[in-house]
């Protein structure tokens, strides 16, 4: 799903994308069509910073076979984690940055 601009409304292809930045865990870009910084919300993106946590920390668990009686458990953590990072990545809302 192609991000939607909030300020022009166009929809943005990514290979559009001249200018990016990353401050910390948020990424921003810039709107090829009305140079509009945008993001995606800042709520959603913690969230989303935090399935992915969720997803490295239950795989790790799994390989190295810690506590291997819960690896059902852990296998099923990752994958909700995964699951809301994916939905929050092609579903979420972005933002004008001002």
């Amino acid at each position: 799903m192609k991000p939607t601009c909030p300020s022009c409304q166009n929809k943005i292809n990514n290979r559009d994308i001249k200018n990016t930045n990353k401050k910390g865990i948020f990424f921003e870009v810039e709107c090829p069509s009305c140079q509009t910084w945008i993001r995606l919300n800042k709520t959603l993106e913690i969230i989303k910073a935090a399935g992915i946590s969720l997803l490295l920390i239950t795989s790790l668990l799994n390989i190295f076979s810690i506590k291997s009686e819960y690896s059902l458990f852990f296998s099923t953590v990752g994958f909700v984690g995964i699951f809301i990072a994916m939905l929050i990545t092609f579903f979420g809302k972005h933002e004008e940055i001002k």
